[in-house]
C-alpha cells in the first residue's frame, strides 16, 4: 500500500473509532434511565437502561466496520482498456464515497450518543433505524444510475461481462435498497431495540446477496 494511501485509510478507520471512543469517554455520566417511547402528551410510556443503548451503539459500530471492510477488501478488477489517468479518477471518486459514508454516519452516531448524554426525550430507536435506512436508501438511489465500471457497484462476473446485465443489476438493485431503507424508517416507530436490530442485520445479509444471485440467473438466462 502506498503512503497517500495508508493516510487516507487511516482517516476512514478514525472516523470510525471516534464516536465509540467518545461514548467511552462520556459513560459514566450517560443516564441510568433513558425514555425509549413517548404517548401523544409527550409522557413516557416505556424507558430503557443503559444497556439497551450501548446494544444500539454496538450495531452502529459494527455496521460502520462492516461497511469500512466491505469497501476497502472487495476485490478490485482492473479495467485493461483504461488509461493509468482513468483507473487514478475512479480510485479517487471510490475514495471519496466511501468517505462521505464513514462521515455521514460517524457524525450521525456521535450526536445520537450527544442527545442521550444530555438525557433529551427522544426516542432512540427511531434515530438509529432512521438513519440507517437513509444512508441505505441514498446509496440504491446511486446504485439505479451507475453506470458499468470496474470499480463501484455490484461488480460480479456477469456484470463485468455485459453493459446489459449490468444495468439491470444495478436497477435491481437500486431498487431493494431504496424499499429497505423505506422499511427501515418505517420498522423503527415499532419494533423493539433487540428485534430491530436483527432485523437489520439479516436485510444486510439480504441486500449482499439477491444482487449476486439476480445476475448470475440473468446471465445464464441469457445462455439459454
Amino acid at each position: 500500500m502506498k503512503k497517500p494511501e495508508i493516510g487516507q485509510e487511516l482517516l476512514l478507520l478514525l472516523l470510525l473509532i471516534l464516536p465509540m471512543a467518545y461514548l467511552g469517554i462520556i459513560w459514566p455520566y450517560m443516564p441510568e434511565v433513558m425514555p425509549t417511547n413517548f404517548n401523544v402528551d409527550g409522557v413516557a410510556e416505556r424507558v430503557g437502561n443503559k444497556s439497551d443503548f450501548l446494544l444500539l451503539m454496538t450495531f452502529l459500530f459494527f455496521t460502520n466496520g462492516l461497511l469500512y471492510f466491505l469497501f476497502r477488501y472487495i476485490p478490485h478488477v482492473e479495467d485493461p482498456e483504461m488509461t493509468p489517468h482513468e483507473m487514478a479518477v475512479y480510485h479517487r471518486k471510490y475514495y471519496q464515497i466511501r468517505f462521505m459514508i464513514h462521515i455521514y454516519l460517524a457524525i450521525f452516531t456521535a450526536a445520537i450518543i450527544f442527545m442521550a448524554s444530555q438525557g433529551h426525550p427522544f426516542v432512540v430507536e427511531r434515530w438509529v433505524f432512521t438513519g440507517v435506512g437513509m444512508l441505505i436508501g441514498v446509496l440504491g438511489i446511486y446504485l439505479r444510475r451507475l453506470e458499468p465500471n470496474y470499480f463501484i457497484g455490484v461488480r460480479t462476473p456477469w456484470t463485468l461481462q455485459s453493459d446489459d446485465i449490468w444495468r439491470l443489476t444495478h436497477h435491481f438493485a437500486g431498487t431493494l435498497w431504496l424499499c429497505t431503507g423505506i422499511a427501515m424508517i418505517i420498522i423503527g416507530f415499532f419494533l423493539p431495540v433487540v428485534t430491530g436490530v436483527f432485523l437489520l442485520i439479516f436485510a444486510g445479509a439480504i441486500l449482499a446477496a439477491l444482487p449476486y444471485i439476480y445476475s448470475f440467473r440473468l446471465f445464464h438466462t441469457d445462455k439459454g
